[in-house]
């Protein structure tokens, strides 16, 4: 598929009038495929540019098709001109619920969701898998348009993969990357200026734990019990002890901040 083909969103009656997309191509319809109206050429016809129709007819020998659902009072055959349309083509994906699935040729799991799709008979029915076997799967059962469906054979259904996660996981890149740019381009801020906020607000937290005591108290209360800890050798500090000080209240101070600041702040011991 073109990647910058241009897409729509229509009810498929193939598949009991669920949601589907398709995607615009300029060619020849053929009898039973949707278009689109693009270019619009007499002005008294009675359909518009982006009007959608299914071709019914076509001219022997002609790209001109025809469709009933274009008939006006100065177009009784409904003729539309090969330069006036687009084909809408069906992609694999589908709108089911609010959330993109794409349909995948494959037997289903335990747990897939399934789109039932067989010779037009019954198609559109959406269940979950409960259970796999050898010539089918047995489906989650509940009433739907008056019958009861408990299973589908293999070649009877696609499976529907979601689609919303990967699309999700886009836009969060592309948002961090457009923030990125601007920050960058519009606003003037390098990644050192970054840093330096960085550092400046710590720093503003710091004084403010310290005006405050809570500075004192955090540093006391890990001095006080890493001191009894090292007196438990008999009287004497364990080797060390200096530094787990210095370490223990460091990382103490560093969480406290970066709890404050929002930000994640990662502290690593020397040597490491």
């Amino acid at each position: 598929m073109e990647t910058n083909a241009k897409i729509h969103v229509l009810a498929d009656e193939t598949l009991g009038g669920i949601k589907r997309e398709y995607v615009e191509v300029d060619r020849k319809a053929e009898v039973g495929e949707k278009i689109v109206i693009v270019e619009k050429d007499d002005l008294e016809e009675g359909y518009e540019n982006g009007d959608v129709f299914t071709v019914d007819r076509h001219r022997p020998g002609k790209s001109h098709v025809e469709s009933d659902e274009a008939r006006c009072g100065g177009n009784i055959d409904g003729f539309i001109l090969r330069e006036e349309y687009h084909v809408l083509e069906p992609t694999d994906i589908v709108h089911i619920d609010g959330r993109r699935y794409e349909m995948v040729d494959r037997e289903g799991e335990v747990g897939d969701k399934v789109i039932h799709v067989y010779k037009g008979e019954s198609n559109g029915i959406v269940r979950d898998v409960r259970k796999a076997g050898d010539d089918g799967i047995d489906v989650d059962t509940y009433e739907d348009e008056g019958e009861l469906y408990s299973g589908f054979y293999h070649g009877h259904y696609y499976v529907l993969v979601p689609l919303d996660k990967e699309k999700t996981f886009e836009n969060k890149n592309n948002t961090y990357k457009e923030v990125k740019n601007y920050i960058h381009n519009e606003l003037g801020i390098s990644r050192q200026d970054v840093q330096e906020m960085i550092s400046i607000a710590v720093s503003n937290e710091v004084q403010k734990m310290s005006e405050s005591g809570k500075l004192d108290k955090i540093a006391g209360e890990k001095i006080e019990s890493l001191i009894e800890e090292g007196f438990e050798n008999g009287g004497r500090l364990l080797h060390g002890f200096k530094e787990r000080v210095s370490q223990t209240v460091s990382n103490e101070v560093g969480k406290r901040i970066a709890n404050v600041l929002n930000i994640n702040v990662e502290l690593k011991e020397e040597g490491n």
